[in-house]
């Protein structure tokens, strides 16, 4: 499949702050796409600037096709978005806002859009001035879920719901991907990455410094363990003898004191081979994101 969205090399400056600094990705049709980062990463600033809502300082970038500053009432007529903080309108019941946005968005759809309400068991016959932050949250995410739109951009979905609901958020999520969607998805929270994306981005300082499969990062395990006298010449015999095995390792510390090393790929057939490492107080571990999250953070 061809890219939805791409960036190449986007600025954005605020004096002499730079929200973006450089940035480039691209996300595949039909994927669900990750989007990490702490706050003032530059996720926001990004997202606006997909959106045509902010001009880039520099830079360019396309959603099908669509330039996003020069041809953005093109752009937003083939996206459905989630802001951080949604707002709607006070006076109006929940049912209102629902039919509201259906009619006015070009791939809305009232009776999805009640179907979703009721998934996320929310109470429709309340003013939005009366409802809780969780149910505002909810109405909002049925708003946007309920379009038929080619992109979904999603900004912290999830934030002010319990976790039941997290999990149906997730879940509709996925059936939107399974429809034909392709979602960005910025959070905070990393086991929800973990759980729904297939790609992740992790942005620091107004720039990308990894982008991941997760699945191949679910199967990645690290390896720790403090070498014994014959390392060195075990290491190097095994750098000429074993290029096979070594095709799936990355080694991230190698010295007198520790080995630690990342092994892609399924643990079993390097078995025989670890069994064979004279180290010693060996530890194996599922890498997990937390671990590439903050390796990158720390790294960076």
């Amino acid at each position: 499949m061809s890219d939805i969205v791409v960036a190449e090399d986007l600025l954005k400056t605020y004096g002499s702050f730079r929200a973006l600094n450089g940035l480039s990705l691209s996300i595949r049709q039909g994927s669900v796409f990750g989007l990490l980062g702490p706050n003032g990463a530059g996720k926001t600033t990004l997202i606006r600037s997909l959106l045509g809502f902010i001009k880039p300082s520099g830079g360019r970038a396309s959603i099908c096709g669509w330039d996003c500053m020069l041809q953005s009432v093109q752009v937003r007529s083939n996206v459905a978005y989630l802001p951080a903080e949604a707002k709607l309108f006070g006076m109006m019941r929940g049912s209102a806002v629902l039919e509201f946005f259906a009619a006015i968005n070009p791939n809305g759809n009232r009776e999805r859009a009640l179907a979703v309400a009721k998934q996320l068991d929310l109470d429709l016959a309340r003013r939005v001035a009366f409802m809780s932050t969780g149910m505002r949250q909810k109405l909002a995410i049925a708003c946007v879920l309920s379009t038929r739109a080619p992109l979904l951009i999603l900004d912290e979905p999830t934030a002010n719901l319990d976790p039941n609901v997290r999990m149906e958020v997730l879940s509709l999520v996925r059936k939107s991907q399974n429809e034909g969607a392709t979602v960005l998805f910025s959070s905070h929270v990393l086991s929800e990455i973990e759980d729904v994306c297939d790609t992740a981005t992790i942005v620091l300082r107004g720039n990308v410094v990894k982008t991941f499969n997760v699945s191949d990062m679910r199967a990645t395990h690290r390896v720790h363990g403090t070498p014994m006298t014959t390392w060195c010449d075990w290491w190097d015999a095994t750098l000429i003898t074993d290029s096979n095995v070594l095709s799936d390792i990355s080694v991230l510390e190698n010295d007198s004191a520790k080995v630690v090393i990342d092994i892609v790929g399924p643990i079993q057939k390097h078995l025989e081979w670890l069994s064979r490492m004279p180290v010693e107080n060996m530890r194996i571990e599922p890498v997990g994101l937390r671990s590439v999250y903050e390796s990158c953070c720390v790294s960076s």
